[in-house]
């Protein structure tokens, strides 16, 4: 909301319980990991994608600090929209791993309504 100061910042908070279904699912399959079917989670994303122009990713590094997430994230630019139907959706997703080693999934997407 800071980066975008001269807009309101609206969150759809739908889209980010669907992205935070999501984001271990990537995690796993990044490893090769197949566990589950996806079809329910690729469904809610579908139904958004169905009522939704969505501008946005994942990310995913592995944790250094919080300024370079923060960095990586911004330099996205999903937060520069001027449409005031504009709305929003982030998801966090850290998984750990021996030895202290993080992986981060960052998922920053911008939705405009369809109509």
């Amino acid at each position: 909301m800071k980066w975008r100061p001269t807009s309101r910042t609206m969150w759809n908070r739908y889209c980010i319980a669907t992205l935070r279904k999501l984001l271990p699912i990537m995690e796993r399959e990044a490893c090769g990991l197949k566990l589950q079917s996806n079809s329910d989670q690729l469904n809610e994303l579908q139904h958004i994608l169905g009522s939704h122009k969505i501008c946005g990713f994942p990310i995913s590094q592995p944790f250094t600090n919080i300024k370079a997430i923060i960095e990586a994230v911004k330099s996205t630019g999903v937060h520069i929209n001027e449409s005031p139907e504009v709305e929003f959706a982030l998801a966090v997703y850290v998984h750990p791993y021996p030895n202290d080693v993080l992986s981060v999934w960052v998922y920053a997407v911008s939705l405009i309504p369809r109509r």
